[in-house]
């Protein structure tokens, strides 16, 4: 696998010679928390723009070429590998919690009841559960518990509009994470311009600035995936043009979140400073997953968006967003233990790994 990695690294190598020869090029090679600012800056222009022209594109392809490659790096460092150890027990209890919510995700799926507040009501007990059990502060575990308990009661009263607001929230997490990261190393000067960008690019979404070429792309299906569908499951009870906008944004959001999983993350933790080839990648990979671990990594990866070439993208699409339900939950257990042994100040080395 790596040497069929070497054109590409070669030509990842005449881009930052070229790039060396400018001032922040140079500086960029200097300084990984500039060169993450940058990189995560450039992504947002892009997505902005994508998804403000052609979103139904952005909300097919995303999840078929780089959903299975973002879930893995979910487990990569959040589990395998992660910023903050929380411990076997908290851990063992989340995904004990999950599996029991993919059991009844499957069940739907093969014709059985549709059970929204046992969904919410594992998700909760997944966050709650896992804050009990990691090793911190008695006041934020304490905290942490009664708010989610409170959330969770509300969102199992409430379990289709608690599911919807999970969804879109989860696309904040690892964003919120990066910048938690970058704050630890004394880093987030760089990082604030960074936030602001992203919240400039959100307002103007649901501000309704380019309402003109937004509301052009979402008038012809993209393979299937239509305006319906998505206002149906991301933006339902809401008049045409604000649901549309709401969309939109979580197009957006979401092209971000996939960013920051596969590339900022990745990098911002990486032992060494310079930029990572992609072959020191790959070893890194196998290193976390093993060999045959990275194998049928890469056979899912590249599985997913031939099945849907070959097939229904839509319906390939749909089965990937089944499959990976547990994920939003996961990071948001996950990091909120982490946020209960930051606070009892597990995280003196990663400060010293993100710089």
């Amino acid at each position: 696998m790596q040497s069929a990695l070497r054109p590409a690294d070669a030509v990842r190598r005449e881009l930052w010679r070229l790039s060396a020869k400018t001032r922040l090029g140079r500086a960029c090679l200097a300084d990984r928390s500039l060169r993450l600012a940058v990189l995560a800056g450039a992504h947002i222009a892009v997505a902005f723009a994508l998804a403000s022209v052609i979103p139904l594109w952005v909300l097919l392809v995303g999840p078929l070429v780089l959903g299975v490659p973002h879930v893995a790096s979910d487990v990569r460092y959040l589990l395998v590998r992660p910023p903050v150890a929380v411990g076997r027990a908290p851990v063992v209890f989340v995904l004990t919690a999950l599996v029991g919510m993919m059991g009844f995700r499957v069940a739907y799926a093969l014709g059985g009841p549709y059970l929204p507040e046992a969904e919410v009501a594992l998700g909760g007990l997944a966050i709650a559960g896992g804050a009990v059990l990691t090793a911190g502060p008695r006041v934020v575990r304490g905290a942490l518990v009664v708010a989610v308990v409170a959330l969770t009661a509300l969102g199992v009263a409430h379990a289709g509009d608690a599911a919807l607001v999970v969804g879109h929230l989860h696309n904040l997490v690892a964003f919120g994470l990066w910048v938690v990261l970058a704050a630890r190393a004394g880093r987030l000067a760089h990082v604030i311009p960074v936030i602001a960008l992203y919240a400039l690019a959100s307002a103007l979404i649901l501000a309704g600035a380019l309402d003109g070429p937004m509301l052009a792309g979402y008038a012809t299906p993209a393979a299937g995936l239509d305006a319906d569908g998505l206002v149906w499951s991301l933006a339902p009870g809401l008049e045409p043009v604000p649901a549309l906008r709401l969309v939109t944004l979580f197009a957006f959001a979401q092209s971000i979140h996939y960013v920051v999983w596969l590339r900022l993350v990745p990098q911002g933790l990486a032992e060494r400073e310079a930029p990572p080839t992609l072959q020191r990648s790959a070893r890194d990979l196998r290193r976390d997953f093993g060999r045959v671990g990275l194998v049928a990594l890469v056979l899912v990866s590249v599985a997913v968006p031939l099945g849907a070439l070959a097939t229904s993208a839509t319906d390939v699409r749909r089965l990937y967003l089944l499959m990976v339900l547990f994920h939003g939950w996961l990071e948001l257990a996950l990091i909120g233990c982490m946020l209960v042994r930051w606070r009892a100040g597990a995280g003196g080395g990663v400060a010293a790994r993100a710089r």
